[in-house]
């Protein structure tokens, strides 16, 4: 299996649960809010010269009534709750300083749903934490592959992140609930979506699930490609949560496309945007970030560090 490393590739429970899991839960809808309160040097820095155009460009990304796919979650949740996977104590308990979890998060421990799935500011950080299991426990033949099947399953971000089952630790359950009913063709349409799509926190396809942002796109890759969505339309999807996920790199990404290569947002193919060259961390630094300081259209002094795991 053709996989990119790097240095942050393995990333330990230890080292990296707290952001993983605890950050990603709390940072709610003010952290996916960052960009647009103009609080990173990039944003701050073309907030006084090219403010309209930016805001076009961070509508077009991210839409603030958010963006609704065609797939829906079904039965899913509930056989993560069924398999012990989730525990709906322990999730309602993350929220409850914040006001309790949205009524529509709430039912889907318990019922089946057939509403379209939302992307949007304030659905983004309960979706990231509702489909994180999913990616990580459903399993599938192609699991049996993956860079995390082996002695320290349990040691990633992903996996020994997720704390809220009823196992210490999501490893227990890595590959091992039939939480979606995949056949091969669905499972090969999955699997080539996640090896062709990657995250700006680091150089791993999101077939190597190794943080929660990777479990949580490959939960969502296996739920479209369970529901009939072709890989095209996988690709389509992927860049929609990413962007919600990743705001400030993906913003800046299609401030590049537009300033250094005049194309719009939707006149870059999802493939292309999702692919090694402008979506993993390297590949954003080299092509999307240098190329714009270069030009001087953001500050030489930004850190370059597009993101991190935490939503």
């Amino acid at each position: 299996m053709n996989v990119i490393k790097s240095a942050v590739s393995r990333r330990k429970f230890l080292g990296f649960a707290g952001a993983a899991f605890a950050v990603g839960a709390l940072g709610g809808v003010s952290g996916s809010l960052y960009w647009a309160s103009n609080n990173t040097a990039f944003l701050a820095y073309v907030k006084g010269r090219q403010n309209a155009v930016l805001g076009k460009i961070a509508r077009d990304v991210l839409p603030l009534q958010g963006r609704t796919i065609e797939v829906s979650f079904g039965d899913s949740i509930t056989r993560l709750v069924e398999a012990g996977v989730i525990s709906p104590e322990k999730f309602k308990a993350i929220y409850v300083k914040r006001g309790g979890l949205p009524g529509w998060v709430e039912e889907l421990f318990t019922k089946a749903s057939s509403t379209p799935i939302t992307l949007s500011f304030q659905t983004a950080p309960y979706l990231l934490n509702l489909l994180w299991p999913l990616g990580v426990a459903t399993k599938t033949q192609f699991n049996d592959k993956s860079p995390l099947n082996g002695p320290n399953v349990g040691r990633y971000a992903s996996t020994g992140g997720w704390v809220i089952g009823q196992a210490p630790r999501g490893g227990e359950y890595f590959n091992k609930v039939a939480a979606l009913d995949l056949d091969s063709a669905q499972e090969a349409v999955a699997l080539e979506a996640a090896q062709n799509t990657y995250r700006p926190c680091c150089n791993n396809s999101t077939f190597f699930q190794d943080c929660n942002h990777g479990s949580a796109l490959l939960g969502l890759y296996e739920l479209a490609a369970a529901q009939g969505k072709k890989v095209e339309e996988l690709y389509q999807i992927g860049r929609i949560a990413n962007s919600y996920w990743y705001p400030d790199a993906y913003v800046e990404m299609a401030y590049y496309f537009k300033n250094l290569t005049d194309l719009t947002w939707s006149g870059v193919q999802p493939k292309t945007v999702l692919g090694a060259t402008y979506s993993s961390f390297s590949g954003w630094q080299k092509n999307v970030h240098k190329p714009l300081i270069k030009a001087g259209l953001v500050p030489s002094a930004q850190s370059g560090n597009s993101s991190s795991c935490a939503v």
